[in-house]
């Protein structure tokens, strides 16, 4: 029976755990965390025409710029400006409903990747995770 090298150990065992951990930790870094399989909301084609978006649900990395409304037992309206990956094109602000039940905290600064539903011509956050 032949001895196994310790150094196929000292080498090999690093090696594979870097390997898992980049396999758990690569597809969290692409950008859209839990809602990465949603298409990015586009705010161009929002204020073009939001009946065209009716009923779909997207993906939207915002900044909380300001507290519009807050009804309790209803739910709040945010202005939150889109985090472009294109900076020279800035979209402005947009309102978001986000409805009653959401344990969240919002405060002006903070991120938030959403999961947007368009109803009608309001955005309805129907999920959140802050990064």
């Amino acid at each position: 029976m032949s001895k196994i090298n310790p150094l196929f150990f000292a080498l090999g065992i690093p090696v594979v755990v870097i390997v898992i951990l980049v396999a758990i930790i690569a597809p969290r870094m692409g950008g859209g965390g839990k809602f990465a399989e949603l298409t990015p909301f586009s705010v161009d084609a929002y204020r073009k025409d939001w009946a065209t978006l009716q009923g779909n649900s997207y993906r939207l990395d915002c900044q909380v710029e300001q507290q519009l409304a807050f009804v309790e037992g209803r739910g709040r309206v945010l202005a939150v400006k889109p985090i472009e990956k294109d900076p020279t094109r800035p979209s402005g602000r947009i309102p978001i409903f986000v409805p009653a039940g959401s344990a969240d905290s919002f405060e002006v600064g903070q991120r938030f990747k959403c999961k947007l539903r368009v109803t009608r011509d309001l955005l309805v956050v129907e999920a959140l995770e802050r990064f």
